[in-house]
């Protein structure tokens, strides 16, 4: 053990040095390993940034499709609404167009003779049987001209 610490003690102007310099290799490797493992993690964080992007900018290109479509369809609800609101003030208007019509036939016929006199029950028959005829054969069936009305007149 002596001849190792004299022979340590005799060059250790050498050896000293060199452990220096085999220290700062190894500490250099160290480092150059650490370089190229950080240089592999920040290459596949921008790969992960750019696919994040490109991500985003598809979903901002989705979202702007939906809100497009979504516009059309309040666009398309509201003429919808439009258009419903008119044909219901036209049924409306029907409506009470029927109901006019329907009193003024009532006043007319409430002083009409052939409409006061009483129907032939052979010919209510066949008024009935046509028109049970006419709903099996989906508007086919047809009435015979003879009603039978004893009180027949042109008018």
């Amino acid at each position: 053990m002596l001849k190792l610490i004299s022979l340590f003690r005799n060059n250790a102007h050498i050896l000293i040095p060199c452990a220096f310099i085999l220290f700062f290799c190894v500490a250099l490797w160290g480092l150059n390993v650490r370089n190229t493992q950080l240089s592999a993690t920040n290459d596949r964080l921008e790969k992960l940034a750019d696919s994040k992007d490109e991500q985003i900018n598809n979903l901002r290109a989705k979202n702007d499709n939906l809100a497009d479509g979504v516009q059309q369809l309040t666009g398309a609800v509201t003429k919808q609404n439009a258009v419903m609101a008119d044909v219901l003030a036209q049924r409306a208007d029907t409506a009470e167009h029927n109901r006019e019509l329907q009193n003024e036939i009532k006043r007319y016929l409430a002083t009409d003779k052939c409409a006061l006199s009483p129907v032939n029950s052979v010919a209510v028959s066949k008024l009935r049987e046509a028109a049970e005829d006419s709903r099996v054969s989906i508007g086919k069936g047809s009435v015979s001209g003879n009603t039978g009305r004893h009180d027949q007149s042109d008018h």
